[in-house]
């Protein structure tokens, strides 16, 4: 009897000094994440290494559940400078009293509330209808906003005789590295939610802000106020919606 109890001190004795040894180490590691480990060990010494009973249950009490992390979290520090074309004394174009350069800001807000509930930071090259910054000032803005991708939002017409032109293009400049993929992406979102007519995404050195911005850059053509159907369309919240969510999808395909 004496040997086993010999025996036995010996063995607590060993496990007093791994415990402590996990537990030092831990600390040095894992800081305030220790605990759970230093708890773990405590188990395992007190039962003699024998099978422990799940973390939590020993008191009757639930296990902690896990703090879920912001699903839009992973998009924070992504940088999204969003351009709403025209504005000021500048309407472009203008259709039975509806001003392009009205329907353009207000799509351009509801991108950037999509974007910045999905995690983005969003940057406004106009935010309200009084103001005309020129397009070298909207490119410039973007650049010292250190944005990540350019997008400017317009809308089409059409005054030739041909009836029903109507439909989203996207248009970008192929010497800017990543503007194709983000034009295809943004412009597949956007007629894939609004089921408008596809008239693909092009290429062009015509423009001035997808030419010369700093960052993958694309100029989308929402939609024709000339077509009676489209601009009843695009001036609708249901629509509008439909489509920044598109195009905020496409935002989110690029950066995966």
């Amino acid at each position: 009897m004496r040997r086993q109890d010999r025996n036995e001190r010996k063995r607590k004795l060993i496990r007093t000094v791994v415990f402590l040894a996990a537990f030092f180490l831990s600390a040095a590691v894992l800081g305030k994440g220790c605990y759970l480990l230093v708890s773990k060990c405590v188990s395992v010494f007190a039962q003699g290494g024998g099978e422990q009973e799940p973390v939590g249950t020993a008191d009757g009490a639930d296990a902690p559940e896990e703090i879920p992390v912001p699903q839009g979290q992973q998009w924070n520090g992504w940088i999204v400078a969003i351009d709403p074309g025209h504005g000021g004394e500048d309407d472009g174009c203008y259709r039975e009293g509806v001003s392009e350069a009205r329907v353009n800001l207000e799509l351009a807000k509801g991108l950037s509330e999509k974007l910045q509930a999905l995690g983005f930071q969003t940057v406004m090259l106009r935010e309200d209808d009084e103001t005309l910054p020129s397009l070298e000032d909207r490119v410039t803005q973007a650049a010292k906003a250190g944005a990540d991708i350019f997008v400017s939002i317009h809308q089409n017409a059409y005054d030739g005789t041909q009836s029903g032109v109507s439909g989203i293009e996207t248009w970008y400049c192929d010497t800017l590295e990543d503007s194709g993929r983000l034009a295809r992406l943004i412009h597949e979102g956007a007629v894939k939610k609004t089921g408008a007519v596809d008239r693909g995404a092009q290429e062009t050195d015509d423009i001035y802000v997808v030419r010369n911005a700093a960052m993958p850059s694309c100029l989308i053509e929402t939609a024709f106020l000339s077509d009676p159907a489209e601009r009843s369309s695009i001036t609708s919240k249901t629509y509008q919606d439909k489509l920044t969510e598109g195009i905020a999808e496409g935002i989110v395909a690029f950066f995966k």
